[in-house]
């Protein structure tokens, strides 16, 4: 392209050679081309470069009628075109894949350059537009453009075609150009460049777009139940179009055009608050009750999340049943729950211990708490007592159970109700399965009614068979639909066996993670669990099949799988024990169990201990506190995950120098010293995890010479270790390791030189007193925990040099000041200082964290001001300030646009009115300010569209309050304060 001297471009001078380029040999212009040439320079031309383009988008115009363009129309078409300005917090992306998981054909747009020809005729191929508005879309040229084209589009398509737009981190408001949009200065940044009627085109856009009611982020609980609730509209949207109307479900002549559900029944959501009733201030549990698959725990998560917000603190114990089998499992959970509360952690050595822990710190607190799967009444008291005397007024616990009777002596005292959970009826099981199911194109679907309703009827309402069936049949074709319908039909209500039909079509890689995810702990961690699955060349793929077709769950770093799916493969397992030949091929996982009830004489397995039975290429073993002999050798050369919680000390005479392929060692609660004789009868060279924790006898680590490829360490809880052995700076391949709660514990090695893979250091509740020079050396370091390290007087500056590190806490910590240059660590995400008490401020350079830091906690420490710089953290979320010593809000606080959380409660020399740049927060969700000596809240405020909690409690200065925002959820205010305007506030104190 040709240019001036001064570099831009000479308008009119190439033009015609790059017309006659986009022409095909008929010498039409081709439209991909031309749309192409038309939106690529518009995006980036000036005024007088637009003005050039007219003749070209006469020529698109023709060449849309044109019947070339009419087919390729035809062949690419797509049911929904998603359009976003950058890739917002992986949200687009998220729903993007929900969508395809329901085969809907879906476009995503975001800052991919528009050089496809799918991409450049998208907005004419598809039917549903859903632009996704975020802070940045209005600066952004090309998105503009599309959303014109979408605008037009849909007004001369007849009503064929429409805009659901999304509001994600904006108000509609803002896209409708109102008074104080935040669009208004995008669009008059782009005046100069492209010209007032480019503009005026894009502000009509904007202003047709914002009419129409989409879905508003802020309306909805989470990012997760906002894609829920988009894709089952859109697919309900797609089927209305091509008329499925299963006529033969008995509750509802058309049950397709009803309101979709999440697969949980509001009604019992509402029956479960009334038995709850938050506004009485007694402490009662409620029971949630139902046989497995029924969605007891997915009604109590979501009464949980509904509610939380009520509550001074909150905690949620998923599968307590299986926890509690393993060892040390009720301390696990004990330990949880306190870290919940009170969040940080804190050791428990006993149940007992726990229980009277647990209530010396929840007797002033109103606490929520959920106990999911508990099936041992007795186990109940070591959560919450015998008499519920252990928690503050208007606690409440909620308790999941297959069997009510586990709360039958809290029933007979009236300190306990129970809700008996119904199966799904009709209308909301198919909408719930055909949301799991639904495949083909959308103007196929029909096809596939029939036989959706009658495997909806055998599912006899339990949403995780209905969840299981429906992701098995998905993408399948309806001749397998039919096949499984007539299964289903053969064995009536017998769902193991129809469970089993689907587990036998998984290939050999899908069925042995299934097997070996069922024999491992409740939510195992995957960076764990990931070493056995090392030599799968498409070892993640396979965990995203099973996550796809339901027979796994994933959140974060840890995998679960559903109770009845659990117990259906050691079904597998065991019967696949007594006839080998069923399994043939997989690697065995096994549970050492008491076979012969104490019975004397040999098994077939020839182990040298009666009682104890396995394959011989059992490859994961979980031995308990069993104790094994040598005859046991050949029998395990294949385990690579020996799970061996509770090792008995005189445990000696096992075997496994022949063992090549051990990679994963747990031997966690176990009374074995740095002496056990059995570190040299286990070959460890291979081993890549080493789990130690709760060995409370070792009183300084075993070598570490035998292991050099070791990645993951964790001493957990040996609450005697008082010494590292040198050797753990050989291991040149750790990445975690993993120190907390090893109490006795007061230093580091002095030359850390050797980790140079470690990302992960954990010295929580240890007796370290500094951290040594050499950590700086540490260069991938990402996570450095030393919370409750209350001996801690010293961080080195050569902290600065750790350029990976995103997550730096030191609660508790008793330092005196920061590393100066700390703004040097410029991948640093969290910055937590909590109960740093000797700390009085912090240094100048945090400002230089502006574009990193989310979140900063200085609770509870000497902190008086906030230094200037601080107002350059402009991607700040989180501000924690609760009881410091600051003794105003900052000024700047309105340059911090991203705030979500301010927190400042307690802060009794905080004084003057709330600034009123506070307005300028858009995002924030709460603002907590209870108990401080505060004067006043702007008016401003008012405007804060996403403010749901406000605490003002305790303010005493405040004399009255200006207009609230009417989306406020929780309203914490002294009674002389109530504000008129809102006539039945959710939530008084």
């Amino acid at each position: 392209m040709a240019e001036s001297a001064g570099g831009s471009r000479k308008i009119g001078e190439d033009e015609p050679a790059r017309l006659d380029q986009s022409k095909g040999k008929s010498g039409k212009a081709e439209p991909a081309r031309l749309i192409q040439d038309i939106i690529e320079l518009e995006a980036g031309s000036s005024t007088a470069e637009y003005a050039g383009t007219k003749q070209r988008r006469v020529e698109v115009e023709q060449a849309r009628q044109n019947q070339d363009m009419i087919k390729l129309e035809a062949e690419s078409a797509y049911d929904v075109l998603l359009s976003s300005g950058s890739n917002i917090f992986k949200f687009d992306d998220s729903l993007y894949h929900r969508l395809k998981a329901g085969n809907i054909r879906v476009f995503k747009y975001d800052r991919t350059p528009l050089t496809s020809e799918e991409l450049l005729l998208s907005v004419y191929c598809s039917k549903i537009y859903i632009p996704i508005f975020s802070l940045n879309y209005a600066y952004r040229p090309r998105c503009l453009e599309m959303l014109a084209l979408m605008v037009e589009d849909t007004s001369r398509s007849g009503g064929k075609k429409e805009i659901l737009p999304i509001f994600y981190d904006v108000k509609r408001s803002d896209v409708q150009l109102e008074k104080k949009s935040l669009y208004r200065d995008a669009l008059e940044s782009h005046r100069q460049k492209f010209g007032a009627e480019k503009v005026k085109k894009w502000k009509e856009a904007l202003v047709n777009a914002g009419k129409v009611k989409g879905w508003e982020l802020s309306s909805y609980e989470g990012k997760e139940a906002l894609i829920t609730s988009i894709v089952g509209e859109i697919l309900h949207k797609l089927m209305i179009e091509h008329n499925f109307v299963p006529e033969d479900l008995s509750t509802c002549d058309n049950p397709i055009l009803s309101d979709r559900t999440s697969g949980l029944e509001d009604s019992q959501e509402s029956k479960i608050m009334e038995l709850l009733e938050l506004e009485v201030s007694d402490v009662r549990i409620v029971g949630i009750h139902g046989r497995d698959g029924i969605g007891k725990t997915a009604l109590a998560k979501s009464i949980y999340d509904r509610i939380s917000l009520h509550f001074d603190a909150c905690s949620f114990l998923a599968e307590i049943e299986e926890t509690t089998q393993q060892p040390g499992g009720a301390q696990y959970l004990q330990t949880k729950l306190i870290f919940n509360i009170l969040k940080r952690e804190c050791e428990v050595a006993s149940a007992f211990k726990g229980v009277r822990y647990l209530k010396g710190i929840l007797r002033s607190m109103k606490v929520l708490i959920v106990l999911d799967d508990v099936e041992n009444g007795n186990l109940l008291k070591e959560f919450v007592g015998a008499k519920l005397d252990w928690f503050g007024s208007g606690s409440r616990i909620i308790v999941t159970s297959k069997e009510s009777r586990v709360l039958q002596g809290f029933i007979a005292r009236g300190l306990a109700h129970t809700y008996n959970v119904n199966p799904m009826d009709d209308k909301q099981a198919f909408n719930f399965f055909w949301q799991y199911a639904a495949t083909k194109r959308s103007d196929e679907l029909h096809s596939y009614v029939k036989s959706a309703i009658e495997i909806v009827k055998a599912a006899k309402g339990l949403p995780l068979l209905l969840k299981v069936f429906g992701s098995f049949l998905h993408n399948k074709g309806l001749e397998e639909w039919n096949k499984f319908e007539d299964l289903i039909q053969q064995f009536q209500e017998d769902y193991e066996k129809i469970l089993c039909i689907i587990y036998d079509t998984l290939d050999q890689d899908q069925n042995q993670m299934y097997l070996d995810i069922a024999f491992y702990t409740p939510d195992v961690d995957c960076r764990i669990a990931s070493y056995m699955w090392r030599w799968y060349y498409y070892g993640h793929l396979v965990i995203k099949d099973l996550c796809r077709m339901s027979l796994i769950k994933m959140e974060e770093n840890k995998i679960g799988m559903h109770s009845m799916l659990r117990c259906l493969a050691r079904k597998i397992i065991r019967e696949g024990f007594h006839d080998p030949g069923t399994e043939a091929g997989l690697d065995i996982p096994a549970i050492a169990q008491d076979t012969n009830k104490g019975k004397k004489g040999k098994n077939p397995l020839n182990t040298e201990e009666e009682g104890l039975e396995f394959l011989p290429n059992t490859t994961f073993l979980s031995l308990g506190g069993a104790n094994i002999g040598g005859k046991f050798a050949d029998a395990l050369l294949n385990v690579r995950w020996l799970h061996w919680q509770g090792c008995p000390r005189d445990a000696i005479n096992i075997h496994l120098e022949k063992n090549e392929n051990l990679v994963i060692l747990d031997l966690s609660w176990s009374k074995v010293t740095e002496s056990w004789g059995g570190w040299k009868r286990i070959k460890m060279e291979r081993l890549k995890v080493l789990n130690l924790t709760g060995c409370g006898d070792l009183l300084i680590n075993p070598s570490f010479s035998c292991c050099p490829n070791l990645e993951i360490l964790i001493l957990e809880r040996c609450s005697r270790l008082v010494h590292l052995d040198p050797s753990i700076d050989d291991l040149k391949l750790l990445v975690t390791l993993n120190l907390k709660f090893c109490s006795e514990l007061s230093v580091l090695p002095a030359e850390m030189n050797g980790m140079k893979a470690l990302r992960e250091l954990l010295i929580d509740g240890t007796s370290i007193r500094e951290l040594p020079e050499s950590i700086g050396k540490l260069v991938q370091l990402q996570i450095l925990s030393a919370t409750n390290c209350f001996s801690l007087v010293r961080v080195p500056g050569s902290i600065r040099k750790l350029k990976a590190i995103r997550v730096l806490a030191l609660d508790d910590a008793n330092i005196l000041e920061l590393p100066r240059l700390i703004g040097d660590l410029e991948e640093l995400r969290r910055l937590s200082l909590r109960d740093c008490r000797e700390l009085g401020k912090l240094p100048e350079s945090t400002g230089k964290l502006g574009f990193s830091l989310v979140e900063l906690d200085i609770s509870g420490t000497g902190i008086s001001r906030l230094p200037d710089s601080t107002k350059n953290l402009r991607c700040l979320k989180v501000l924690k300030m609760d009881s410091c010593f600051l003794r105003e809000f900052p000024n700047y606080i309105g340059e911090l646009k991203f705030l979500e959380e301010v927190h400042a409660s307690w802060c009794r020399s905080l004084e003057g009115v709330i600034p009123s740049g506070i307005s300028k927060l858009s995002h924030l969700r709460e603002l907590r300010l209870r108990a401080t000596c505060i004067s006043g809240l702007p008016s401003e405020i008012q405007i804060l569209s996403r403010l749901q909690t406000l605490d003002l409690l305790h303010c005493d200065h405040i004399k009255e309050l200006p207009t609230l925002p009417s989306n406020l959820i929780d309203l914490y205010v002294n009674p002389n304060l109530m504000p008129e305007m809102l006539e039945s506030p959710r939530h008084l104190p």
